[in-house]
């Protein structure tokens, strides 16, 4: 089960479809209509065969599960968000038998700092949510609390760049005399595919695509910890029940 929402992902549904390729069998809760129908879609194009379940049913409150119904419940960029994380946490724990694994960003990412300016300098609001919850420790004491074990931490989602969705606008935003320069870097700018041509998994019909993110794996890949907890734009923790 994966939800509910699906946090910064550009296309609803997608971080689960590479589990629903190898046969899992997937639960998205996507609170949002249009959302939903547009996974669904997405779905049907690039895993016609999976078995896929798609509840819009989540009051802030309780899922719509039973206990430990899920072998794992999991979900990306979405507990920072919420009001009261420890009670969603609660319900992903409740509804997995064996695994609950949540992403949160990284706030020991190298250029978390200039994220935060950013925001400042351009009067933007901060809608990353909480601060306090993006690093490890204290989803640590909460699953322990939930009787919980974490089993292993992990750094995700790791390029040399900083995690900046725009950088054109940032460029424009600090230096406003190079506006011509930032707007080359515009996000529209760099590769874009619509939702039936995802090269992700079709690493056969797009080879210089997966060429070109192996080529940016270094951190990734990397073993050492240290290096990839300072280049990571988010991190996982994933526990088991004790």
């Amino acid at each position: 089960m994966e939800g509910p929402g699906d946090g910064m992902t550009g296309i609803a549904g997608i971080n689960s479809l590479s589990l629903g390729l190898q046969g899992v069998h997937v639960t998205l809760v996507l609170p949002d209509p249009s959302r939903a129908r547009f996974a669904q879609a997405v779905w049907e194009r690039h895993a016609p065969n999976a078995h896929l379940t798609i509840t819009e049913h989540w009051n802030g409150d309780r899922l719509p599960f039973e206990d430990q119904e899920f072998d794992l419940a999991w979900n990306f960029n979405v507990m920072t968000r919420q009001v009261d994380p420890q009670v969603l946490l609660s319900e992903l724990c409740r509804v997995s038998r064996k695994y609950v694994l949540i992403c949160v960003p990284n706030r020991l990412n190298y250029a978390f700092w200039l994220h935060r300016l950013h925001h400042r300098v351009a009067k933007q609001p901060w809608d990353h949510g909480r601060i306090d919850l993006m690093q490890p420790e204290p989803w640590q004491q909460m699953f322990v609390e939930l009787g919980f074990r974490v089993r292993e931490i992990i750094w995700l989602d790791c390029p040399w760049w900083p995690d900046i969705v725009d950088v054109g606008q940032l460029i424009a935003d600090f230096f406003p005399f190079l506006k011509g320069l930032a707007r080359r870097a515009k996000p529209e700018n760099r590769y874009c595919w619509p939702a039936d041509q995802l090269p992700y998994f079709h690493p056969d019909i797009y080879p210089e695509v997966h060429h070109r993110m192996a080529s940016l794996a270094l951190f990734e890949n990397s073993r050492w910890g240290w290096l990839k907890r300072r280049f990571a734009h988010h991190l996982g923790v994933l526990a088991a029940r004790d």
